[in-house]
């Protein structure tokens, strides 16, 4: 019961704080670059690249796992103006990059993609991992994913630098869990 009070108190927060989000209506028609998707093996430094390193929904999730992150989702579709507008502004600024490449497995998936993923033997489509298992319904939509992989909660739409950085860091920073102590926050500050 504790816990559903944080997160409800964690959406509560995001959507006080997205609220001005929106004041920015520059085109989100501008063509983005194609965002790279790598496995796990294939991941280019963080630092080199300047680029968040996305990764498919089924590897990130053994990634997170085994690394003890947290898993950070965008739920995008090619044909989405506003998911390219985060592509070509908020996911660019190095803030954003360093955190994101850091601190999660950041996880894309493709709303409208046959492709099928295998999740310890249970295989789904990216499309119906969207909408049947997350329930989202519009572009962008992003989640986070706890390390073992709980959800913890949902953001909508089109976020600026400020917003992002502010969710990323209560996520990071296990805000959202009153339950930890001082010293198990520490003892992960030495991880």
């Amino acid at each position: 019961m504790r816990q559903v009070k944080w997160l409800f108190i964690l959406g509560v927060m995001i959507a006080a704080i997205g609220i001005n989000a929106r004041a920015d209506n520059k085109d989100p028609k501008k063509e983005a670059p194609k965002a790279k998707t790598e496995q796990p093996k294939a991941e280019a430094p963080a630092e080199k690249s300047g680029e968040i390193t996305w990764m498919e929904y089924d590897a990130g999730l053994k990634k997170a796992k085994e690394e003890n992150k947290h898993v950070f989702i965008d739920f995008t579709a090619k044909w989405c103006g506003w998911c390219k507008k985060m592509d070509r502004e908020t996911f660019r600024e190095p803030e954003v990059v360093e955190l994101i490449n850091g601190n999660f497995v950041p996880v894309r998936v493709d709303g409208d993609s046959p492709n099928e993923l295998d999740i310890e033997g249970f295989k789904i489509t990216e499309k119906s991992l969207t909408r049947s298992e997350f329930g989202v319904r519009g572009f962008p939509a992003f989640w986070f994913l706890k390390p073992d992989g709980t959800k913890l909660g949902k953001i909508d739409g089109y976020r600026d630098k400020d917003f992002m950085m502010q969710a990323l860091t209560f996520v990071k920073d296990y805000k959202y869990d009153s339950t930890r102590t001082k010293q198990s926050d520490q003892a992960d500050a030495g991880k």
